[in-house]
């Protein structure tokens, strides 16, 4: 039911960026391919049949009744947009901003998916050579078992906290130290394979034996981590390969997107104004939010 409903809101979104940016189709040569029309307006059919796709595998037996669940959704927001942009809701400035965001948003996605379609699979040396550079999460994957122990500390006590974790001869003790100064703990226990763990610690876990521990300091909080147990469960390069093929395919895709964007920074004429200023490596990520 959460895909049907994203389905349903994405043929919602689109339909509204459409009315309201004013795309109007001419209903003579759009007639045959309309699922509907709405005083005139076409709701394309190929819009519906798109939405369908991604829900999934659906039984033949309910694939028309779910199109025709999305298309009367569509069909209401369609009246709605059109009361609106008979009504110049589309001319307040609010409106305007967020049908601007929509339609960057689009056409910034059509221009990555554009670059990044040839960006072809990995070699079966790229392959090989990501298999052998990552022994952490293949050739010695393991899986976690981890305690974690999170103290509530402050910037005035966050020092001494980790002073304290520098000195306590266990985890417990360290809590009673904690708890004891006025500082709260919390703790929790979790199994982690190596490839859900990030990097870093991943790296860090790596290298230590059970019952050791690491100090780490996470959104002004000090945490600490201590290794419970390890087991050992590698993966061959036959069943690594799947996992490896989309990361490096992704990796490629990034790059190719990121060096788009450096060239296009290079040669645009940008200009910020006071009191917003310019930061280096923006996350490409940002573009999807």
């Amino acid at each position: 039911m959460s895909d049907f409903k994203s389905a349903i809101a994405s043929a919602i979104g689109l339909t509204l960026i459409l009315v309201m940016s004013g795309c109007d189709k001419k209903v003579a040569s759009e007639e045959t391919k309309a699922a509907a029309l709405v005083n005139g307006q076409a709701i394309a059919a190929a819009q519906i049949e798109a939405e369908l796709q991604k829900i999934g595998q659906i039984p033949p037996e309910q694939s028309g009744n779910i199109a025709n669940r999305i298309l009367k959704n569509v069909v209401d927001l369609e009246l709605l947009a059109q009361k609106a942009v008979h009504a110049k809701l589309d001319s307040q400035a609010d409106v305007q901003m967020k049908i601007a965001a929509a339609r960057r948003q689009i056409l910034a996605e059509a221009q990555m998916a554009a670059l990044v379609k040839d960006a072809g699979n990995p070699s079966e040396a790229e392959i090989q050579a990501y298999f052998d550079g990552h022994p952490e999460l293949f050739a010695k994957r393991a899986v976690y078992r981890l305690q974690e122990l999170l103290a509530g500390t402050t910037p005035e006590n966050i020092e001494e906290a980790r002073k304290m974790a520098g000195q306590a001869r266990s985890p417990r003790e360290l809590a009673a130290a904690l708890q004891a100064k006025g500082i709260p703990v919390g703790g929790r226990e979790m199994v982690k394979n190596a490839e859900d763990l990030p990097s870093e610690l991943l790296a860090k876990l790596s290298g230590m034996k059970a019952g050791q521990s690491i100090t780490l300091e996470k959104n002004g909080k000090l945490n600490l981590i201590i290794l419970a147990d390890v087991e050992q469960q590698p993966v061959t390069l036959e069943k690594a390969k799947p996992v490896i093929v989309r990361s490096l395919t992704n990796m490629k895709k990034r790059d190719l997107v990121e060096a788009d964007l450096k060239k296009l920074e290079s040669e645009a004429k940008i200009e910020y104004k006071a009191p917003y200023a310019a930061i280096p490596d923006v996350d490409i990520g940002q573009a999807k939010q």
